[in-house]
């Protein structure tokens, strides 16, 4: 994966990102191959999602790609102790400025790294656009924004600070990387669905299972489906369709329906299967 990313007038290596949760079920990807605004090309990376059960046969995320899967168990979720969850570690950025917040430098300027990797307050247009708004050059942007390419054409996506745990808001995270050891970009994760009404917006995307990019914690969210049907094998080569996840049991991956708890729907359709299996982690069952 690859992003462009304009930088007043430089092309940075960008995009480096996300990994696979405890079970390593992928992320979902962000755009394809980008140019920066000077033409130079610029590496990209991937976003979160993914996740995994535990103990025994194990679950994929669906969705854009298949990994080994997660694990499932009939008996109750544990964990290790008493642990609260992440806490919120941002780091600092070096420079003479703030790239995280827009009023560190003065009207008309904002805090973008340079050359050197430091931040440094920069010009920008005197209309500057918005998050999510398209962008030509690295002027264009509004304080706390960079102009970047992640396959959708050029626009201003908000800069965040490595290790945050909300500093983006609803619908994003911190995981979008340029290289930088401090500065990282909000990307969209997968929108949280109901698996059982697999009731995502778009029909081409199916409600899997997912995690959180800052925070780990699982979920189930609307991804791109894959192509593979009831029985076939998924892991690393590809991903289930609708209304299915990936499961592994010992070294094979092969794609489940789920099926709906105390009897409800779905159904179990294939001749054979019951929905006696479970992802504890999501506490979702799955027939088999």
């Amino acid at each position: 994966m690859r992003v462009a990313v304009w930088l007043g007038c430089v092309a940075w290596l960008a995009l480096g990102v996300g990994c696979g949760g405890e079970d390593d079920v992928p992320r979902p990807r962000d755009g394809g191959p980008g140019r920066d605004a000077m033409g130079m090309d610029a590496s990209g990376g991937t976003d979160g999602g993914g996740g995994g059960s535990d103990a025994g046969p194990e679950t994929d995320g669906g969705g854009s790609g298949a990994d080994g899967g997660a694990d499932e168990d009939g008996g109750p979720a544990t964990d290790g102790g008493t642990d609260g969850g992440p806490v919120s570690m941002p780091c600092t950025a070096a420079g003479d400025c703030d790239p995280f917040d827009a009023t560190s430098c003065p009207d008309g300027q904002s805090c973008r790294p340079a050359t050197s990797g430091a931040s440094e307050c920069m010009d920008i247009d005197a209309s500057p656009a918005g998050e999510d708004e398209p962008c030509t050059t690295g002027q264009g942007c509004a304080p706390g924004l960079l102009c970047l390419d992640f396959g959708g054409g050029f626009t201003c996506q908000r800069m965040c600070p490595e290790g945050s745990i909300g500093f983006c808001g609803d619908g994003k995270a911190c995981f979008g990387s340029i290289g930088h050891t401090c500065i990282r970009i909000c990307r969209p994760i997968p929108e949280p669905c109901d698996i059982f009404a697999q009731d995502c917006a778009d029909p081409d995307d199916t409600c899997t299972f997912t995690r959180h990019p800052e925070t780990d914690a699982p979920y189930t969210g609307c991804r791109p489906a894959g192509t593979l049907g009831h029985g076939d094998e998924c892991g690393a080569a590809g991903s289930c369709g609708h209304g299915l996840v990936c499961i592994r049991a010992g070294s094979t991956t092969t794609c489940h329906h789920v099926c709906g708890p105390d009897g409800a729907d779905p159904q179990c359709t294939v001749d054979g299967e019951e929905c006696t299996g479970f992802a504890r982690t999501w506490m979702v069952p799955f027939c088999q």
